[in-house]
């Protein structure tokens, strides 16, 4: 199966298609029967742990009963950009591996910002974003193509400014507040096994994208590791 075109949004557009693609074997030089099984299985267990991956988070801020710590703006952030990547793929006509995990991300994100918004007892802000979440989704049911097209070249600034600014904020509160570490290295995984597969489909026009988000994945889960061994050493020092 080979890539659509993307029309006049050129790469932006195309790494949009690509990044959050559920079955990365789908696209590149390699046609669907020509994918080896071992191959195909990986994409599946992808594919599964893409659509999992802020499970842990949900449950962590559901149990915690707080949302203390998070870059919150990061999730709104991550909101817009895998909504504007589902409405292209759905209105390109795409396939539904294209976008089902994309979407299933989407409201997992969209559920973590609004109980953080709830936990942190900030009512206006939780109503806010629910209508700005409405207004967001039946705009982009109803605008042109073209526009939304026109949109994704603005993808890979905003994932590198939203990416840059929550790696600068764990550093400045030297801690990762409420992140849950399965999910960061569930997308550590996740991004690992797509350069793989990637690169054995010869789809390598798509790896620089893929590259640069397992590289702030390496740093996230980095610090993780870190500020949290700092946070049991202090408590060992407590005792």
């Amino acid at each position: 199966v080979s890539t659509q075109s993307t029309g006049s949004s050129g790469i932006n557009a195309e790494y949009g298609q690509h990044y959050y693609i559920t079955n990365n074997l789908r696209g590149g030089v390699m046609a669907e029967g020509e994918i080896p099984l071992y191959l195909k299985l990986i994409g599946y267990c992808l594919a599964v742990t893409g659509s999992t991956a802020f499970v842990p988070q949900v449950l962590k801020i559901w149990r915690s009963k707080s949302g203390v710590g998070l870059n919150l703006q990061m999730f709104t952030m991550l909101d817009f950009i895998t909504s504007l990547i589902s409405a292209f793929c759905i209105k390109s006509g795409l396939d539904y591996s294209n976008w089902l995990e994309l979407l299933i991300t989407n409201i997992q994100v969209f559920i973590i910002h609004a109980l953080a918004r709830y936990y942190l007892n900030q009512p206006d802000k939780l109503t806010a974003l629910i209508i700005c979440k409405s207004l967001l989704v039946a705009g982009l049911a109803f605008v042109p193509l073209d526009y939304i097209k026109l949109a994704m070249n603005c993808l890979l600034p905003m994932m590198i400014y939203n990416k840059t600014t929550m790696a600068y904020k764990h550093y400045k509160d030297k801690s990762t507040g409420q992140l849950a570490g399965a999910t960061l290295f569930m997308q550590f995984v996740q991004f690992s096994g797509r350069i793989f597969t990637v690169v054995m489909t010869g789809a390598t026009e798509f790896l620089p994208p893929m590259l640069l988000n397992w590289s702030y994945q390496s740093v996230f889960v980095l610090q993780y590791l870190w500020y949290n061994r700092e946070k049991k050493e202090e408590e060992k020092k407590k005792e």
